[in-house]
Formats: C-alpha cells, structure tokens, sequence
C-alpha cells in the first residue's frame, strides 16, 4: 500500500505539474535534431515524429514524438510522451516520461530523479541516476545505480545494479503470463530494445540494496544468496481474490463497451460537425502547448458560464414579470430553460466525450501525420487508431486519471482557440467592409 500511495503522489503532482518557463524554443516538423556543436539557451519544445538531441539544452527539454534520442546534455529536466525514448546522455534535474518503451543507456547520467510511466523501463549497465526512481508500468530491468530509493509497481521486475536506499516494489506472481509486445511491434528500426524480464521479482548476484527491501507480490521473489540488502526483507503477500477470473472478465468488458461508446460519439460529431472538430484537432496540432494553456483558463471558464446560463432561468422571467408584459414572462422562462439545457447539455456532453474524441483524433493525427483531415473518412480511420492508444493508456495504472485530465485540458482548450480564431477571423473581414460602405 505505501508504494500505491508514494507512486501516487509523485505521478499526479510530478508527472503532470504545468511548465512554467522565462523563455523558450519552439521546434516540429518530421524529424528534428540539434546537432553535437548546436548549443540552445532556455527550454526547448519539440512535437514531431523523431527528435535527435546531441547538442545542449541549457533549460527543460519538453517533447512530444514517436521516438526520442537524447546524446547530448539537457541542463534542465526531460519532460516527454513518446512511443520510445532513449537517454544516453546528462540530464541536470529530474526527468519525467510517458511511453511504450524507455531505455537509460550505458552512461548516461541523470542528476535528479526519473519519474515515469509505460510498458517497459530499461536501465542499463554504468547507467547513473542520482536521485529516486518512480516507475508504475508492466516491467522494469534495472542493471545500473539508482543512487536513492526506488518504488514501483509493474508486472514484473529484474534487479542487476544497485539500489542507495530502499527497494519498494509490487509485483504479479513468479507465475504470470508472458509479455505479448516484442521489437516487431515497432515499424522499421526500433530505437529501444524490449528485453524479457522474467514474471514476478527476481535479485541476482550482483544487485545491491542499501535499506530495506519491501515487496508486495503473491509468490515469493527469487533473490539470490550472493545479493547484499544492508536491511531487512519484507514480503508482503495479497488476499487471494475469490473472483478474480470474474473480476478480469467484467474489467475487459467494461473496457470493450467504453471503447464502443466513445467510437460512437466520436463518429456521431464527425458526421454532424465535421468542420468543427477536424479545426480543433488541426488547432492542437499547430499550436499544442499553447491550446493545453487554453485550457486551464477555458474549464473553469466552461464552470462560470453554466452558472450564469443557469442564473438566466431566474433572471429573464423575474425580468419579464416585473415589466409585467402578458405572456413575456412564460415566454422568457421557455426561452431562459432551452438556453440552459442546450448549453449545459452540450458542455457535458463535451465534457465526457468530446475532449476524449478531441484527443483520439489528434493521437490518430500525429501517426498519420503526411494526411491532412479533408474528408470524414479519414477522421473516423484517425479516431480508431487514436482510440486504441487512449483506452490503453487510460487502462495504465495511476496513469489513467492523468491521461482524462490531459484530454480534458487539450480538448477545451482546442476548442476555445478555435472559436476565438473564427471570432478574430470575422472581425478582421468585417472592418475593411464597413470602411468601404463609409466612404
């Protein structure tokens, strides 16, 4: 339960806390490198397909891509959500990573701690991180030195090099099915290898734990005699569920019926507003920090208006009633009653599905990223890959709340930038207009 707690804590405060930045470098395209003699000033943003950094980056290194290659030194911290990522380089604070697979190369060094989340988290050989190690996710193989205390919770987990201080950490049985992923799973060359971790926790001759060693796991993990752990051994064991078969069975059919509900929304606003959310997601990807900003300022905003919309049902019949006009005051009272219903019907209708369809279709949209959204074919083909993604990272544990949260931000705040680039637009075609008919 302690690892439960800490993992927690340090993913929804750590994983997901906003950047805040004096100055900074926006990059995109397909494939964006800073090369070995490149030296950048301030933080640096990159959304793209691939990003190569051999330079320096004297500030934070924020990214968003397929794939993610670090050789150079990151003054600051690493901020990223990729599909693979692979540090082999400094990094100067600590580093925070969302992805499929992760990989600390032989050498790298990482001055503060490493808090991440995904499939499998890798740390090699002469690898160093000076600080903690946070990882939820389904493996982890750990052949360097983690210089403090190290929680997790995964499937299954591999201890070569050393631990500082405590070892933390939950695991499935010494019996659990193998992992299905494998490096064919990546189109072309894959940046970061998969390796095979054996199921439950296993400690060879060589790791060593500076305190003590606390593992929640329903079969006993299988560490060797020649391993040094400085303190005692804990082994905490779980209640074996009486259902669990069942239980597996209803979480994979609630997962099915949520991937469904969420496909039919999202078709059911292609079909009727085709323009309008083929514009938000091209508004996120032009301009995706930007719109995740929006964001923080167009939920609260959302809450506002629904307070004022609901205020009308009073205000507008009161209004009438005390002009005392036959008739105006029902009138103003329907009329207030549909106003609040469409809008805080349409809110949360957003609220649950939209922001959801929002995000699957940009997911689906940075894969295909050589074809633009011209049609409604293609929307829906972006929402179904896109939603694979989302269901599977949502189903990530501690990492759901924050992908909901993420979409949540990214889909109103898309929305917002939207509506006021059509507001702006109009305006701007509006003014040469009345200067025409005033001469």
């Amino acid at each position: 339960m302690r690892t439960l707690l800490v993992l927690v804590t340090y993913l929804s405060f750590s994983l997901l806390c906003p950047l805040i930045t004096n100055a900074a470098e926006f990059l995109s395209g397909q494939e964006v490198t800073i090369a070995a003699d490149e030296t950048w000033d301030g933080d640096v943003y990159v959304s793209a397909q691939s990003v190569n950094i051999a330079g320096t980056v004297k500030g934070d290194l924020v990214v968003c891509a397929q794939k993610l290659h670090v050789t150079g030194t990151i003054e600051g911290g690493v901020f990223a959500a990729c599909q693979q990522i692979l540090l082999e380089g400094d990094c100067g604070r600590t580093c925070r990573l969302a992805s499929q697979v992760a990989e600390v190369g032989e050498g790298a060094k990482l001055d503060g701690d490493l808090v991440a989340a995904g499939y499998s988290l890798t740390v090699n050989q002469d690898a160093v991180i000076s600080g903690d190690l946070v990882y939820a996710g389904f493996q982890t193989l750990l052949r360097g030195e983690i210089a403090r205390n190290v929680w997790a919770a995964v499937n299954r987990a591999e201890l070569f090099g050393g631990v500082g201080g405590e070892l933390s950490i939950t695991t499935a049985g010494s019996h659990a099915p193998d992992p299905l992923m494998t490096d064919e799973f990546w189109p072309g060359t894959p940046l970061v290898k998969i390796p095979r971790v054996p199921s439950g926790l296993t400690i060879h001759d060589s790791a060593t734990v500076g305190s003590k060693l606390i593992y929640n796991s329903p079969s006993e993990a299988d560490i060797s005699a020649m391993a040094k752990v400085t303190g005692p051994i804990e082994w905490i064991e779980p209640a074996s569920p009486g259902k669990e078969p069942q239980q597996k069975m209803d979480y994979a059919w609630q997962q099915i019926k949520r991937f469904l509900t969420i496909l039919a929304m999202g078709v059911l606003m292609i079909v009727v507003c085709p323009q309008t959310t083929g514009g938000v997601v091209e508004q996120i990807i032009q301009r995706p920090i930007a719109s995740f900003l929006a964001g923080i300022v167009a939920v609260p905003l959302s809450v506002v208006m629904s307070v004022l919309v609901i205020a009308l049902i009073v205000a507008i019949p009161m209004g009438f009633g005390w002009l005392d006009f036959d008739g105006l005051a029902v009138a103003g009272s329907f009329i207030a009653s549909f106003a609040a219903v469409t809008y805080l019907g349409s809110l949360a209708f957003y609220f649950v599905f939209g922001a959801a369809v929002i995000t699957c279709i940009t997911l689906g949209r940075v894969v295909f990223s050589d074809h633009r959204i011209t049609s409604r074919g293609p929307m829906i083909l972006m929402l179904g890959f896109g939603l694979i993604f989302y269901v599977v990272l949502t189903c990530v544990p501690f990492l759901g709340m924050g992908i909901f949260v993420t979409a949540i931000l990214f889909g109103f705040g898309g929305i917002f930038l939207w509506f006021m680039g059509k507001v702006l637009a109009g305006s701007a075609e509006n003014r040469p207009r009345a200067a025409t008919d005033g001469k």
